[in-house]
């Protein structure tokens, strides 16, 4: 795990996360976290959007202003607002990860094709073709999420929350509640 970092930075993703999509996720998770958050959710998300690093501070001066009693309640609107920054930048830092893996797949299935399409441009056959996919078998990509994929989701989501400040409950329950939201 990597160490928590004193004022994590929300995850930088030059432009390759949907924010609609992170939008959507955040927004089933908050429903999960915190319900009562739901009717400011788009506000915050869009404060969100323009500057991360403020809204963020805002969130965690709020937290830290608030007694250990209540952050465990999640019932104060404050606090409830507070949530939505974390939740929005662990989503986005989870998709971003998420990205770069298929994209790394990606590459890796397009090697391995344009190794093909030589071999049979050049008429030299591998010893063993194998079928790219067989009969009935979904390309990678459309195939749901396994345990272990999930287990991997959840990890990064609570680290990425525990860089972000918040506390090992909080971390919890928000990589919980994501995990959640994408077995959907």
């Amino acid at each position: 795990m990597i160490g928590r970092r004193k004022g994590g930075r929300a995850p930088d993703d030059g432009g390759a996360v949907d924010g609609d999509l992170v939008r959507d996720i955040a927004r089933g998770v908050i429903g999960q976290v915190t319900p009562r958050e739901l009717t400011l959710f788009r506000r915050r998300s869009d404060a969100f959007f323009k500057d991360p690093e403020a809204e963020l501070n805002a969130a965690r001066k709020s937290l830290r202003a608030r007694p250990k009693e209540e952050l465990l309640a999640w019932g104060s609107s404050e606090t409830v607002v507070a949530l939505t920054p974390f939740a929005l930048a662990v989503v986005q830092g989870v998709l971003i990860s998420l990205t770069e893996s298929l994209a790394t797949s990606a590459i890796d299935r397009s090697r391995e094709g344009v190794a093909r399409l030589l071999r049979r441009i050049l008429r030299r056959p591998a010893a063993e073709e194998a079928t790219p996919n067989p009969p009935g078998a979904t390309s990678a990509g459309e195939e749901p999420l396994t345990a272990e994929q999930l287990g991997i989701i959840h990890a990064r989501a609570r680290e990425l929350a525990l860089n972000l400040e918040l506390d090992e409950d909080a971390a919890l329950r928000l990589a919980d509640a994501l995990v959640e939201e994408l077995r959907r």
